[in-house]
């Protein structure tokens, strides 16, 4: 052991019983001695070689003297840290935890600047403390979008490490998660997290481990530790946490990929050293094409495939694991075959309601229509989601939700029914077991945001604020499913106009002495593309933590307001107005389309379109060109002869119809007239079947016959490769060639 004597004691220290003398560090030549109070008995400790080699540990009374090979295997005994308990106790509660994980398709990522995919092997061998000179720190980022299965990676890890901890001796994984909490410090997740495996150590005691390469520190949920006005909380934290762990320490942080990565991990943790190693993982969505393959291997035809493909555009929700799973009952095929429109997480969702209404027994069916339990279900989810984000948890008590099933029943049903209705509640397919015994959780992050949009829009359509719009900050994952949800019920426009009109009344009125107002305000931005737009679409003198903007906003002005950050990849705002507006981070892709009025952001982050590198510009002269070229101005200085599109068409009615259409998130459009209806943006346009054909003849859109709700037989479209439209690269020879005969009919029929 090669730390000083003082570094000894200290460690030694946070072992020691409390309220005892802190630990005695004696040295005779090439002698250590140790006494220290541990459990209630005087412990002493022999360092024979001072402490490069083997530790004797002297029991009291008299007790025959236990040898161990080296200091960290003392740490990791019984008498100390207990490691083999840990393994014992995390294999456990995770069984339970990782049930069913089997029967789901396998994630996989790569590391930054390389290409090769990474599965959780790879990385189990990857995260092996490194044999450096120096005492040093690795930082593994591991990131990718919402529902991806960051947890579940980290998960599939630390059960891989308890279940082989005796044969192979890697590091223990410590899984902490903020379960919904906000502004909570790390310290006390560390805490919570030992709390639940039932351990001996506590949470000081967890640096000296992780130092000594015994334990792996894992922070999952990282972004969620940020104050309203940015992460400096919980870089401050880190920074503390990468300082004690320096030796052999291992720290993995996992969150959204909009918020980490290592160009700002490395600006910001300032703790970090030369000797220190910094490393990124992504978790990517699969390939459309495994997607496929793996559902033919539970059971889907090829007929079943095509009539679904659809569905697994890249970066479709059905290509995340979870609701992949849900697909691979063969029942889903029918429902996608008769889906006639739908946003992504709206779909998957509505498909699983419908199969939870067909469970709930015959004694329920007498006594309930279908529609009735459809709406008993969503209001008890919703009602759950509430729940769930007023107390800042991730799990409910079995005994609130039987309470909320009481709120949720129709009036007047007796209570026969009522107690089968608890009893169904308890398994329907939304939720599973918590870590907690008799707590119950949403079985995705996704479905409980998906819950908790659809609440924030029935209550504040109302006039009721509900706790956690008080109180919370709303993430970018659930502002994602709002903006998902609230664009699906935009078909049916009355919905979404009431609760605009209602927040609007609110935000105005409401006064600064909780979070109401920004938060109403971030709802009021990404609700936006789902109105139909005009002179008189306003939102104004509105401060906001995150907003997102989705597809193609309208025409509207945003007046007096201060946007800590926005984020519109793959968004058109061509048509906003922004008038005295100020944002923080602007967060954009190439397809990203800004109006001339646009404020100048204090900062870009850049995310690259089918890479995992991304950048960010906090230059004024970076900022403005990025703007610039990205629809601030139309400059003759942009290189026509490079692009697929001419600076002077860029603005030709055709051009934005097909941007509007391949921005469009639903999985079908219907080719024909819709009026007073979302769709009508697109197939009312006199352009629409000019531009339709032009993608008949370049092989980018499927169509298909359905029945509408009406009984009538409908011709539906999907735009194919509709983000490589977006990009429109010059390399891509299908790309190219569409866009010259769009470029060749705009010439020969302007308009």
């Amino acid at each position: 052991m090669t730390d000083s004597l003082s570094r000894l004691r200290d460690e030694l220290a946070v072992f020691s019983d409390l309220g005892t003398d802190p630990p005695r560090v004696m040295s005779h030549g090439d002698r250590v001695m140790v006494r220290m109070v541990r459990s209630g008995d005087e412990l002493q400790i022999e360092f024979p070689d001072r402490g490069d080699g083997r530790v004797i540990e002297h029991p009291p009374n008299g007790a025959p003297p236990r040898p161990h090979a080296l200091y960290k295997a003392l740490l990791a005994s019984e008498a100390f840290s207990n490691l083999g308990l840990w393994a014992n106790h995390q294999k456990t509660v995770l069984k339970g935890t990782l049930k069913g994980v089997d029967a789901r398709i396998r994630v996989v990522g790569v590391m930054h600047g390389e290409t090769q995919p990474l599965d959780i092997n790879a990385l189990d061998g990857h995260l092996v403390p490194r044999d450096c000179d120096e005492p040093s720190v690795r930082v593994m980022l591991i990131d990718g979008p919402a529902g991806i299965g960051k947890t579940k990676f980290i998960e599939l890890l630390a059960a891989s490490r308890a279940d082989r901890f005796r044969t192979t001796g890697r590091p223990l994984v410590l899984h902490v998660q903020s379960r919904g909490r906000v502004l909570t410090f790390l310290q006390d997740l560390i805490a919570f997290s030992l709390q639940r495996l039932r351990l001996q150590v506590a949470f000081d005691q967890l640096p000296v481990l992780v130092r000594h390469g015994l334990v792996t520190l894992a922070i999952d949920g990282f972004d969620e530790l940020g104050d309203p006005n940015g992460y400096d909380l919980a870089w401050a934290q880190v920074n503390d946490i990468v300082s004690q762990i320096r030796g052999k320490g291992t720290l993995v942080l996992a969150g959204r990929e909009t918020f980490i990565g290592p160009e700002r991990i490395s600006k910001t943790i300032t703790s970090l050293g030369r000797h220190d190693a910094l490393d990124a993982l992504t978790l990517l969505p699969p390939d459309p094409t495994e997607a496929k393959r793996w559902l033919r291997t539970r059971g889907w035809s090829e007929n079943d495939i095509e009539s679904a493909d659809a569905l697994f555009d890249p970066g479709s929700y059905a290509l995340r694991p979870f609701f992949l799973a849900q697909l691979a009952d063969r029942k889903a095929v029918s429902a996608i075959r008769e889906n006639a429109g739908g946003h992504p997480l709206a779909f998957l969702v509505e498909m699983m309601l419908d199969r939870e209404v067909a469970k709930f027994g015959e004694a329920i069916d007498r006594v309930l229509s279908a529609g009735q339990r459809r709406d008993f279900l969503r209001t008890l989810l919703q009602e759950i989601a509430r729940d769930m984000a007023d107390d800042q948890s991730e799990a409910i008590d079995e005994v609130v939700l039987a309470w909320l099933v009481e709120f949720a029943v129709p009036e007047g049903l007796d209570p026969a029914s009522v107690s089968l209705l608890k009893n169904r509640a308890a398994v329907v397919a939304f939720l599973e077991n918590d870590d907690a015994p008799n707590y119950r959780r949403f079985a995705s992050s996704q479905l409980f945001n998906y819950f908790l949009a659809d609440l924030a829009v029935d209550a504040v359509s109302k006039d009721e604020i509900p706790k956690f719009i008080r109180r919370n900050i709303l993430g970018a994952d659930f502002l994602a499913a709002f903006s998902d949800l609230v664009l699906d019920a935009a078909m049916e426009p009355k919905r979404v106009h009431d609760f605009f009109q209602a927040a609007s009344r609110t935000a105005r009125t409401w006064l600064n002495i909780d979070r109401g107002a920004r938060n109403l305000g971030a709802l009021l931005v990404t609700a936006l593309p789902a109105m139909n737009g005009g002179p008189d679409l306003r939102i104004e003198g509105i401060e906001t933590d995150e907003s997102l903007i989705q597809g193609t906003a309208p025409e509207a002005v945003i007046s007096n307001a201060a946007v800590n950050q926005l984020d519109v990849q793959g968004a058109d705002l061509g048509s906003v107005t922004f008038e005295n507006c100020w944002i923080g981070t602007l967060i954009v892709d190439e397809t990203t389309r800004v109006p001339p009025s646009c404020p100048v952001p204090d900062r870009i982050r850049r995310k690259s379109v089918g890479a995992r590198d991304d950048s960010v510009l906090e230059g004024s002269k970076e900022i403005n060109n990025w703007l610039d070229q990205h629809g601030r101005t139309q400059s003759v200085a942009q290189r026509d002869d490079a692009e697929l599109m001419p600076s002077d068409l860029r603005k030709d009615e055709s051009v934005r119809l097909l941007q509007r259409a391949c921005r469009h998130l639903a999985f079908w459009i219907p080719n024909e007239p819709h009026k007073d209806s979302y769709f009508a943006r697109i197939v009312d346009n006199p352009r629409w079947f000019d531009v339709l054909d032009l993608l008949r003849q370049h092989d980018l859109v499927r169509e298909t016959k359905r029945l509408s709700a009406s009984g009538r037989t409908l011709t539906f479209v999907h735009i194919k490769r509709r983000m490589d439209i977006l990009i429109a690269d010059p390399e891509d020879t299908q790309i190219r060639d569409f866009y010259s005969s769009l470029v060749e009919r705009i010439r020969r029929h302007p308009a």
